[in-house]
């Protein structure tokens, strides 16, 4: 009996610093599927009413954001999403222009 380990069907990548696996995603079976993800970051909305979650609890709504970057991907992006099922992913200079745009709006610079 052998105890080889099974070959990985895909080629394992070289993962971003500030992926949360970092292990090359080796089970991956297909190049597709290799995905680099960052630390979810979150902020909830404390003036929308709460919501019925799938387990029967209740969660408020939140927007959350990461980093992330598919294998064949030419640089990584940023998600920014709500609520953990919806959102779309960004390029790194979208994200920052985005983000300017709501500190404008914060800071009350244009209408």
């Amino acid at each position: 009996m052998s105890n080889h380990l099974p070959t990985p069907a895909v080629e394992p990548i070289s993962c971003q610093p500030w992926c949360r696996e970092g292990d090359g995603h080796p089970g991956a079976r297909a190049r597709e599927a290799q995905w680099c993800f960052g630390v979810e970051h979150r902020v909830h909305l404390s003036t929308e009413p709460a919501e019925l979650l799938s387990d029967g609890s209740t969660g408020q709504p939140y927007l959350n954001t990461h980093l992330l970057r598919q294998a064949n991907d030419t640089g990584p992006r940023v998600f920014i999403g709500y609520g953990g099922t919806s959102g779309k992913s960004a390029t790194l200079e979208e994200a920052r222009r985005f983000a300017l745009e709501i500190l404008t709006r914060v800071d009350g610079l244009e209408g």
